[in-house]
Formats: structure tokens, C-alpha cells, sequence
């Protein structure tokens, strides 16, 4: 499946865009796909055939010969493909749970210099919040590790939200933890996935008292208030929250979601989003 723009291309192969370019031209060895602005679009595969070219130009071939003998070899198959994903993500997984925030910031710029603002957002940092979330749901990190992830994460997509492009015919929507919940990973994860999706998401971190949230939706013109909430033992608290705000605020559409509240789902009702981006699309075409 095309994937790669001719900048990941290069950096993944070691042949420079131009290059690439005129091999195309010539040798017509690969055929990238084009986006609906024009810009090419590579696939595994060949990115595996240049690589394969670079190889056999290093054991004394010229690039006519390689490719001829690329036509009679069989399709190679990739070997390296999940280096600037998979590969980035776990390295940034480990610097934030080794808490080295210099080399955090270091990888997470090499991966938007790489890879389309999309791809990193849905292939980095979309798995890298649930593998988080669920280390310290089983108890492999501490409290100090998701909370150091969580404010690294928090500061760098607050400022990639603002390169988000937002659908002004979307509602507004705003996004809180449990009274009380401290655990802002997993509500991260779902601002990320509707900022992704065009909705202007205000984004409130950590829970605190219904009574001021309800204040704070005064000022807040929104059409949805989205909770989460990881630890069970705020699931009273926010179905006493929950209640509370929709007699404050009978038109505000409410719904929540998380560890916990899939845990007690039978609580909520139709309150509740799903566990999979599949179901919170269809929890919010109810908004």
C-alpha cells in the first residue's frame, strides 16, 4: 500500500529525491502512486527495489545492470519498512520511560520531518499514548513514568492541534477526566483522534470538582463534554458529575469513556463512547 512521500523515500534508501525522480523516468522499475495534490506516494515494495538497486551499485553493477537483473529476481520483499514508525515509536517509548526528554524532542522532530503530519500522528503517537496506557494499566510503570509521558505528550500536541485543520460544521467539544481522575493518557488519546477528525476540542486535563466544571461550560461554548476515567474508584463520582451537568446543562449532549468505565459500561448507557475509534465515530454521529 503507498505510503511514503519521496522525502521518507530518501531518507529510508539514501538516494536523494532527484535521483529517484530520474530512475523513475528511465527505468520505470517503480510507479509510485500520486495524491490528489500530485505528490508521489511510494510503497513498500519500492522502497525494497531502490534499496535493492543501492546494493548491487555497491558491488560494482551500474543501475541499468541492477535493474535488469532486479526484473529477473523476485520481488524482494521488505525487510526495514517499519523503521521511521514502529522504530521512532518505540525509541520515543523508551526515552520517555527512561525520562530523557532532550532525546523525546529529538525523535518526535525526526518524525514530522520525515513522515506527513497524518502519518505520525496515527502511526506514532496514537500508539504510543495506548502502549502507555495500558504499561501502567497492568502495572509495568509507575504513576511517575505516565504522568512525565503524559505531560511531554500533553505540551507537543497542544501545539500540533493548532496545525490541525478544523471543519467549522463539526461541534465543538470538550474534554475532561473524572472528578478526581489524575490520568490524563487516555483522554489524550481521544482529543488527538477528534482534533484529527476536524473537531475544535477544548481540552481540560485532570478532573476536578463538577461544581466548577459547570461554571467553566458557562463560558465554554460547546455542544459536547466528553469524560474519562481510568481508575474505578471515581466511577461514583462521575456518574454523580455526570448528572449534575445535565440538569445545569440540559442540552449538552454528555458522554464518557476509559479503562473504567468500559470496566462498568452497564452504568452508562448510551453515555457510553465504545473502546475502539470505530465506535466513538458512531457514538458522535448522535451529537
Amino acid at each position: 500500500m503507498p505510503k511514503y512521500s519521496i522525502k521518507t523515500v530518501a531518507t529510508l534508501t539514501g538516494v536523494n529525491p532527484t535521483t529517484i525522480r530520474a530512475w523513475e523516468r528511465r527505468y520505470q522499475f517503480i510507479v509510485p502512486s500520486r495524491t490528489e495534490s500530485g505528490h508521489r506516494l511510494y510503497s513498500d515494495q519500492d522502497v525494497e527495489k531502490i534499496k535493492w538497486v543501492v546494493d548491487k551499485q555497491k558491488e560494482g553493477l551500474s543501475v541499468s545492470q541492477a535493474i535488469q537483473q532486479l526484473h529477473q529476481a523476485p520481488e524482494p520483499e521488505p525487510t526495514t519498512t517499519k523503521l521511521y514508525d514502529e522504530e521512532l515509536k518505540d525509541g520515543l517509548l523508551h526515552a520517555l520511560l527512561s525520562f530523557d526528554e532532550r532525546t523525546a524532542h529529538d525523535l518526535i522532530n525526526r518524525a514530522f520531518n520525515t513522515f506527513s503530519f497524518e502519518k505520525v500522528t496515527k502511526d506514532v503517537i496514537g500508539p504510543l499514548l495506548m502502549e502507555i496506557g495500558s504499561r501502567w494499566e497492568n502495572g509495568s510503570i509507575t504513576i511517575a513514568h505516565e504522568h512525565f509521558a503524559t505531560a511531554f505528550l500533553r505540551a507537543r500536541l497542544s501545539t500540533l492541534s493548532l496545525q490541525m485543520p478544523m471543519n467549522p460544521f463539526l461541534p465543538r467539544i470538550t474534554c475532561v477526566c473524572a472528578p478526581g481522575e489524575m490520568h490524563e493518557i487516555g483522554l489524550l488519546f481521544v482529543t488527538l483522534y477528534l482534533r484529527q477528525h476536524g473537531y475544535d476540542v477544548i481540552f481540560l486535563g485532570a478532573g476536578f470538582p463538577k461544581e466548577d466544571l459547570s461554571k467553566a461550560l458557562h463560558d465554554i461554548d460547546t455542544s459536547c463534554l466528553i469524560f474519562a476515567c481510568t481508575l474505578t474508584e471515581h466511577i461514583p463520582n462521575l456518574l454523580e458529575a455526570m448528572d449534575y451537568i445535565q440538569n445545569e446543562h440540559p442540552d449538552l449532549k454528555i458522554g464518557a469513556g476509559g479503562y473504567a468505565v468500559s470496566l462498568e459500561r452497564g452504568r452508562f448507557n448510551g453515555s457510553f463512547l465504545g473502546d475502539t475509534p470505530e465506535e466513538w465515530t458512531k457514538w458522535l454521529s448522535t451529537i
